[in-house]
């Protein structure tokens, strides 16, 4: 119920973009940064209650000192690779994020298998191939305020170039794996795949038509992020492990650290300067968070389906 209702307020924002109040740049950019601010980042600021729950689920002994040290060393190391490997950076990057969205929005699945992992990551990479690609060139003024940009701006208009190529490799990849994996799942319900394939489809048509902020802001805020969180909230509460004001300061208060990280590191460049710069460090950002995140989460879905608790629907 939960999707159906975060997809009608995507097509509800795709009705008044395309033919009742278009939002302007400035007012998209708003929405995006408060989307980031309210639901992004906090959806990610559950990671220590998070990696403790399963590190009871699987009986170890869970350190927060220790877990703290391994997570900013792994930000560290990521942003490190961005710094000295931009473009591989940004690769590993994409596969990253694309394994995590399809992991979540996929969690109703059983993904444990190498067929359901192609399944999962294709799923996500056809997800940012509309996102970025379809929008290149309102992504590409973002790649040019970086000093790396600058110097593989031949690799970036390669890419640009070839962008509905990549695309359409996207798309023959992930129905082929989607075909390969309801063939060997052939338990799963005829209408559990119907309505699979018609969400996949709703959100595809309202990125297609949305701009890259507005795009991004649904399908990272309005649907992964809100998802997410509520994954998050049904593991942590369940058997009564957490309380939910245990769980809401806990986000509050890294929801905050991990915000000013990203203002501290924004003041080192230029992040203030515009707000294709601001977008730009955010998004940076992010991604730096997204390699400790995503293993959190991973391990998070793995219980879940192990225990056969019930998700968002």
């Amino acid at each position: 119920m939960k999707r159906i209702v975060l997809l009608l307020l995507g097509c509800m924002l795709l009705l008044v973009q395309k033919y009742l109040i278009p939002l302007s740049t400035n007012s998209q950019f708003i929405v995006f940064l408060v989307g980031i601010v309210l639901l992004g980042v906090p959806h990610g600021a559950a990671d220590l209650l998070v990696a403790n729950r399963s590190a009871d689920a699987s009986k170890k002994t869970f350190s927060s000192v220790k877990f703290l040290s391994i997570y900013i060393s792994r930000l560290f190391l990521f942003a490190a690779v961005f710094w000295f490997f931009p473009v591989f950076g940004n690769l590993l990057f994409i596969l990253f994020a694309a394994y995590h969205f399809g992991e979540t929005d996929l969690n109703q699945f059983k993904t444990n298998t190498l067929l359901g992992k192609l399944f999962v990551i294709s799923y996500g990479l056809v997800i940012l191939s509309v996102i970025l690609l379809h929008h290149f060139e309102e992504l590409k003024p973002v790649f040019q305020l970086f000093k790396s940009g600058k110097e593989n701006e031949i690799f970036i208009n390669l890419i640009d170039q070839n962008k509905f190529i990549i695309m359409n490799i996207c798309c023959v990849s992930f129905f082929i794996t989607t075909f390969l994996y309801f063939i060997k799942n052939n338990n799963l319900k005829t209408n559990e795949k119907g309505i699979f394939l018609i969400h996949f489809s709703v959100i595809l048509f309202i990125l297609f038509n949305l701009p890259l902020l507005l795009g991004f802001t649904f399908y990272f805020v309005v649907w992964h992020s809100v998802l997410s969180m509520n994954n998050i909230f049904i593991y942590l509460r369940k058997d009564n492990t957490f309380t939910f004001n245990t769980i809401a300061k806990q986000i509050l208060l890294y929801s905050i650290i991990a915000i000013a990280g990203i203002g501290i590191f924004g003041l080192t460049g230029f992040m203030f300067v515009s707000n294709n710069a601001i977008v730009g460090y955010l998004f940076l950002g992010l991604a730096v968070l997204t390699a400790p995140h995503m293993q959190i989460m991973h391990d998070m879905y793995n219980n879940l389906r192990t225990s056969k608790t019930a998700l968002v629907s």
